[in-house]
């Protein structure tokens, strides 16, 4: 088969993803493509089910000069809805792409690194190009480890062409080329003479056949000729293959219907009529530990929402927190979004989370939340310089003149319909209610509060006995007690034991 030389010498796609190349074209050579498993293509190639699946994820990826080497890759589901392997289909080659030919059975007989050593020894071969072991260790890379990245060493490269030399799929004769080069030679199958009669296509065993024309019909689609390119400047015109007039095609092979393990378009449920979207038949839908953490505020409001809905949530979510959000800083966003919101006004709970509760409002900068820095709690400056741009603006523009509202028409016909103009707050941009202008109640200046003094206690009320120090009310000179003291005196002792000022 034809494989691209951009799969061999690329260091971004590993070994194993050649020889899970190879196994998938070949496969996919078939009218129904490569449906099998990854477990069945573990058990062709030999190696391990994560291997495999490791190989597949770089060829569904987009390398670095952008070409997908395994565009198709759709997932087939069974009649009652339960999920069966994949189909499989590379891309078709470029008419100007390199290419090298290897066998299928390689890709089973040779491991990853074997192959590919293979595949750059081939190419020589074919092209007639000098190849060191040095060269060829450049084409070999580490996958893993601390040296991955970088080639092999050139006695590392040395063993693998003494491997493949040992297992007879490369003839190599030691220091024989120019410069104490190796010449490589590939091997291959020789072909028995058959015992069926001659077909008299020559006189002699060794003479050519008398055929002078290919029939290109036997071949396949990947070995037609290369097309003439156009000239400097003229679009290139493809002549539109003839199609024999026929009956039309039937609705049921139509590709717009879903693809079916058994290649058959199911038909219509008897029991729904196409009035609503169907039953959801796929796999349940499980949400991992932390997107359980962000949700718990609205865990309510996903029982009415679809299974698709909420795939679309996890994934924003998970979006979200591999760009380096913090789980409470997504709780902390949707409970605040849902504490300003109504549960009556929440129509639509999947299209409210994700238009409303889980995009970040804020600047350009990644911690304003919001016109707040989550990290400090503070005003972000940012939010705060285009509040008040935009503020000074409206103060400098005159509010437009509203126009009246045209009466609907009695036909029900709406071409003129007038604009209701909603002011806003010019500080904060609120919208204001009908009827309302200026500054909200929240910007409206507040006046100051002025502490009101405490009346001051009138002179001459206090009791001046006790040396000045009791201070009773007693608006008629001495209070009570003092006026009985002086009536009776104490003893010099007891007046030292009691304090002045003691009630």
């Amino acid at each position: 088969m034809k494989v691209p030389m951009r799969l061999v010498e690329s260091a971004y796609y590993s070994d194993a993803a050649l020889t899970v190349y190879m196994k998938i074209k070949a496969l996919g050579a078939r009218k129904e493509a490569c449906t099998a498993g990854l477990a069945t293509l573990a058990s062709y190639l030999g190696l391990s089910v994560s291997t495999v699946q490791r190989g597949l994820a770089e060829l569904r990826s987009a390398a670095p000069d952008g070409v997908v080497e395994l565009p198709e890759s759709r997932r087939r589901t069974l009649r009652g809805g339960t999920g069966t392997t994949a189909r499989r289909k590379v891309r078709d080659m470029w008419p100007n792409e390199r290419f090298i030919w290897l066998p299928v059975v390689a890709s089973e007989r040779l491991r990853p690194r074997l192959l590919r050593a293979y595949a750059v020894i081939a190419f020589a071969v074919v092209q007639n190009v000098p190849l060191t072991e040095h060269e060829l260790a450049g084409h070999l890379r580490h996958h893993s480890g601390l040296r991955a990245g970088r080639p092999i060493t050139t006695e590392a490269a040395g063993r693998i062409i003494d491997e493949l030399a040992e297992s007879r799929w490369i003839t190599v004769d030691r220091r024989a080329g120019s410069r104490g080069r190796h010449l490589f030679g590939i091997l291959v199958e020789e072909t028995s003479p058959s015992s069926a009669p001659d077909d008299l296509s020559g006189s002699d065993p060794d003479d050519r056949s008398l055929a002078y024309k290919e029939d290109l019909r036997i071949d396949r689609q990947e070995n037609e000729p290369t097309p003439w390119s156009p000239a400097v400047g003229e679009p290139l015109v493809e002549a539109r293959a003839h199609e024999p007039a026929g009956p039309p095609r039937p609705v049921a092979a139509s590709p717009d219907h879903a693809l079916r393990a058994d290649d058959e378009t199911p038909r219509p449920s008897p029991d729904r009529d196409g009035a609503g979207p169907p039953p959801y038949r796929g796999p349940q839908l499980t949400f991992s530990p932390r997107l359980h953490a962000v949700l718990e505020p609205v865990r309510f409001l996903l029982t009415g929402i679809g299974t698709y809905v909420q795939r679309r949530i996890g994934q924003e979510v998970s979006r979200q927190l591999d760009q380096g959000t913090e789980v409470p800083r997504l709780r902390a966003r949707l409970t605040h979004r849902l504490a300003r919101t109504l549960v009556a006004d929440i129509r639509d709970p999947g299209r409210w989370l994700l238009g409303v509760a889980l995009p970040r409002w804020g600047c350009a900068n990644p911690d304003c939340e919001a016109g707040v820095l989550w990290s400090t709690g503070v005003e972000c400056p940012s939010c705060r310089e285009v509040v008040a741009e935009r503020a000074a603006r409206r103060r400098c523009t005159p509010p437009p003149a509203a126009r009246p509202v045209a009466p609907p028409s009695p036909t029900g016909s709406s071409a003129e319909v007038g604009l209701r103009i909603v002011e806003c707050c010019p500080e904060c941009e609120r919208p204001h209610h009908r009827g309302n202008s200026g500054l909200c109640a929240e910007c409206r200046p507040r006046p100051a509060l002025v502490p009101v003094p405490a009346p001051a206690a009138p002179l001459g009320i206090g009791c001046p006995g006790l040396g000045g120090t009791c201070g009773r009310p007693a608006p008629r000179g001495l209070c009570r007690r003092c006026r009985t003291q002086e009536r009776t005196p104490l003893s010099p002792g007891l007046v030292r034991s009691v304090p002045a000022g003691t009630p």
